[in-house]
């Protein structure tokens, strides 16, 4: 029975490359074929159609105020402008390299799904369950020495000794000291990024999923390839597989301008994801959260996608480590795979304190039979919540380990608001997860979590506010994928004031772009025979029985 439904399955995806090889349009062709095939490699499809013209009228700040970086000592960014006019047009692709594009698309949706057939034990014995998983998570989170107060007592993330605890299970120690800035959308992440790049003076050191072949990819070669020019040092990271479907043309000519990149490879797992999105520029500024250099992101393309999405602005001590993670991911990967590339130094020295926000970093590559450090310092700060805890996440799947964490949470009266995407709003390849993730949100609903469903262009955030006073942000996607294939990076921050300003674009969020789910019927969809196998057997590890 499980091999003829697993056979109409590979039947729908035959059909559907069969079709697909008969359009013309690329966008067309990688998404039905995706459509097909069930499942998603969670970012957009890689070309961008639409006129090219120039950006104007910056947005500011999503809270109303800019947070000004004037510390003494530190060198001040000015509030930037957004490019106007004299965008360059994205490249345009041959024939050739847009087969290229379609059939890598292919090949990486297919290795998600014979991954997702192997782990879930269809054919074999398969992966640990995250039954298992969660079992671990939830004992490695738990605190023997400090109980979540009351509703309305001082939250668990203020106490020293808590956050000792919280520092074991994240992976890395609080460093005191730091400014940081909420980037709400990809108008005010890019006018930063695209100001510091401009204006880097030693380094740019820049990690992510893809530069994608439109005007942001575009704009991001001009600049990097001119900072090189002025001989500052630029080194890039990102993953090897994804560039022959997203920014094919960009990265060729981004050797071909003799920039130094890093295709990273998880060797033996070829469903596995390089995702950490980070920018470090001067050794003094960090931006780091959900975007790719890709048009839906930075909104560059007037006529294009415009993704919801959050980064976070860093300047002070914690940036030395935001180097040391990225130095030892580069020297690591050259050192074992015997790179041509030049090393780093592992050691940086730590810049004079900016601010009062205490930042750790939490950098995962599954999988892990335990857990990664990013979902289990999501679960302690959750079962460290009295108040309220915020989250704004694009593929909300939660394993078990999460959903026992925030039905705790409300049995002791915690505010519980969660922010995804619709199945309307959520990016094309992914539709068939949609149901799954609806469904996933029951238990939460049922308990009295409050569940607001995108309106409109595709949620993007990674995102989590707990009690007012900390943050969790970065690549880092509460979905099985993150737990199994994809390597991410958030940072843990505690800081009142800065959390304030991040929980007031969540309240604009849920009150303008969100529909709130009054209905068990909103989170049990209609599901067609094939979302029904795609959870049944590639998300069978979230309920094995």
């Amino acid at each position: 029975m499980i091999k003829n439904k697993i056979l109409l399955t590979i039947i729908a995806v035959s059909v559907s490359l069969s079709q697909a090889q008969t359009k013309p349009d690329i966008e067309t062709r990688i998404k039905r074929t995706a459509e097909a095939m069930g499942t998603s490699v969670y970012e957009d499809l890689p070309v961008s159609k639409g006129s090219f013209g120039s950006l104007n009228n910056p947005v500011p700040a999503a809270d109303g105020f800019v947070v000004p970086f004037n510390t003494p000592g530190a060198t001040m960014i000015p509030e930037p402008t957004l490019n106007s006019g004299n965008l360059p047009k994205p490249p345009s692709l041959s024939t050739g390299e847009q087969v290229n594009v379609y059939w890598s698309y292919v090949s990486t949706l297919w290795n998600s799904i014979s991954a997702q057939i192997s782990d879930s034990g269809v054919f074999s014995a398969g992966a640990p369950s995250f039954e298992d998983i969660s079992k671990k998570l939830l004992a490695r989170t738990e605190s023997q020495n400090f109980k979540p107060g009351k509703p309305g007592e001082r939250s668990l993330l203020e106490n020293e000794g808590f956050l000792r605890e919280f520092e074991k299970v994240a992976g890395s120690s609080f460093i005191a000291g730091n400014k940081v800035k909420y980037l709400i959308d990809g108008e005010e992440s890019f006018k930063y990024k695209d100001y510091l790049i401009k204006n880097a003076k030693k380094s740019v050191y820049v990690t992510t999923w893809a530069f994608y072949d439109d005007i942001t990819g575009e704009d991001a070669l001009n600049m990097l390839s001119e900072a090189k020019k002025r001989g500052v040092d630029v080194k890039i990271i990102l993953d090897a597989k994804i560039i022959s479907s997203h920014g094919i043309s960009i990265v060729k000519r981004m050797e071909k301008a003799g920039l130094s990149l890093l295709k990273y490879r998880e060797s033996g797992r070829p469903a596995d994801i390089w995702h950490v999105k980070m920018i470090i520029v001067d050794g003094e500024y960090v931006i780091m959260g959900g975007m790719n250099f890709g048009d839906p992101y930075s909104h560059k393309d007037p006529a294009g996608l415009k993704w919801r999405d959050t980064d976070v602005l860093i300047m002070g001590p914690a940036v030395a480590k935001a180097q040391e993670i990225f130095a030892g991911i580069w020297n690591g990967e050259i050192k074992k795979n015997g790179l041509n590339l030049p090393l780093m130094s592992e050691t940086y020295q730590p810049g004079q304190a900016a601010g009062n926000a205490k930042i750790s970093f939490s950098f995962s590559n599954p999988p892990q039979a335990e857990g990664t450090e990013i979902l289990a310092a999501v679960i302690k700060a959750i079962r460290g919540a009295n108040k309220k805890i915020n989250i704004e996440n694009a593929y909300f799947v939660p394993i078990p380990a999460l959903t026992q964490a925030l039905l705790e949470a409300r049995a002791r009266g915690v505010e519980v608001n969660i922010f995804t995407n619709s199945k309307d709003s959520i990016d094309p390849e992914a539709k068939s997860v949609s149901d799954i993730s609806m469904k996933s949100m029951l238990p939460l609903y049922k308990a009295g979590a409050s569940i607001y469903l995108k309106k409109g262009d595709t949620l993007h955030s990674k995102f989590m506010t707990v009690d007012g006073v900390f943050v969790s942000i970065g690549s880092y996607n509460l979905h099985p994928r993150g737990e199994r294939y994809d390597s991410e990076l958030n940072a843990n921050i505690t800081d009142a004031e800065t959390t304030a300003a991040l929980d007031r674009a969540f309240e604009k969020d849920i009150n303008t772009m969100a529909v709130k789910v009054t209905s068990d019927k909103q989170l049990v969809p209609d599901q067609s025979w094939f979302s029904s196998i795609i959870e049944k057997y590639f998300f069978a590890q979230l309920s094995r029985k």
